[in-house]
């Protein structure tokens, strides 16, 4: 669950990695005080926000399993514990 947090948390801090990085590199270490004002601090967390929306609604539709499978719970055969999945139902043809 860390793992997933982190990734969004990430996902919102790119464009603020970026800026600060722009400004370093082309003014100077000193300029990045001056750069980083209330404006400026909004504009970039508007586009972490919207990049991370993009990514989860990306993420959710075009990877992962299909939506009619049906998740089976961790279980334990011949001594061993399988994990959690999700199966696939079976198709089912007219007779």
């Amino acid at each position: 669950m860390t793992r997933f947090y982190l990734t969004y948390a990430i996902l919102f801090l790119v464009p603020f990695a970026l800026y600060v990085s722009y400004i370093y590199f082309s003014m100077g270490r000193t300029a990045i005080r001056e750069s980083l004002t209330v404006k400026a601090l909004g504009w970039l967390s508007v586009i972490g926000a919207g990049l991370t929306v993009v990514v989860i609604v990306v993420l959710t539709n075009y990877t992962g399993f299909s939506a009619d499978g049906v998740y089976q719970p961790a279980r334990f055969e011949d001594g061993q514990l399988l994990p959690g999945n999700i199966v696939e139902p079976e198709p089912t043809t007219p007779e």
